[in-house]
């Protein structure tokens, strides 16, 4: 279990899905994020595919990421505890990203914050791409995958990405399935259920408890914070000037 002082000041952000290809504005916007964390924020919780495509190479870091890295380890030595919930899209991260003084997280956490005790994952536990994510997550994946030239390894995993993420954007929020899942952890005790992996924003509350599905960043820059024991969502309009 995760434990954090309550009078720490908490952001979260999801499924920002950086690519070789994303736009200026969509990555300077986001670092900009980064620097409204370090002048008021404590902690910072990536809950996942944060990159659309991640394989952690041995000596190869493509190239489109590095001020991505660069600036999540100035905001780590800056101060700010950042915890990387893996995704179903950048599960192939290894050793690197803790040498950039961040904490990762392979699956589901408790976490306590103050008082409030919350159930935060990625959210691909919820649907069909946990099971691929479990099969590709092993080391005879990783030693195959690694034997591909990365420019072609890369042509590949654009491919798989697109079908994944249509098919996270297509499922109806408001099911009633997820509202389930939510009740059954409040009757267990929990305060809150924090994920992503949806790529649309979605909230339900039920008295003081809370279920909060963070939307993507290129569509509704939706990101999240708690303060207090309060959960807010907002949507990030600043930009660098």
């Amino acid at each position: 279990m995760l434990e954090i002082s309550g009078d720490r000041k908490v952001f979260i952000i999801s499924d920002t899905h950086f690519q070789d290809w994303s736009g200026k504005e969509e990555i300077d916007s986001f670092l900009f994020f980064l620097e409204t964390v370090i002048k008021e924020g404590n902690e910072l919780f990536l809950l996942g595919d944060i990159f659309d495509f991640y394989f952690e190479y041995k000596s190869f870091i493509p190239k489109s990421f590095f001020k991505i890295f660069f600036e999540l380890k100035r905001t780590a030595e800056a101060g700010i505890n950042i915890h990387y919930w893996i995704g179903n899209h950048d599960f192939w991260i290894g050793d690197f990203i803790e040498s950039l003084g961040i904490v990762k997280h392979l699956g589901t956490e408790v976490v306590k914050i103050g008082e409030k005790r919350m159930l935060v994952q990625h959210g691909d536990e919820m649907d069909g791409n946990f099971m691929a994510k479990k099969m590709l997550a092993n080391k005879f994946s990783q030693t195959l995958f690694s034997l591909i030239h990365p420019e072609l390894g890369l042509q590949m995993a654009k491919a798989l990405s697109k079908f994944s993420k249509a098919n996270s954007r297509d499922l109806d929020l408001s099911n009633g399935s997820f509202e389930k899942f939510a009740k059954e952890k409040f009757r267990e005790g929990f305060d809150a259920v924090i994920m992503g992996h949806f790529h649309k924003p979605y909230l339900y509350r039920e008295g003081e408890k809370t279920l909060v599905i963070f939307g993507d960043w290129e569509h509704s820059r939706s990101y999240g914070v708690i303060s207090k024991g309060n959960i807010s969502v907002m949507r990030f309009n600043q930009s660098p000037k």
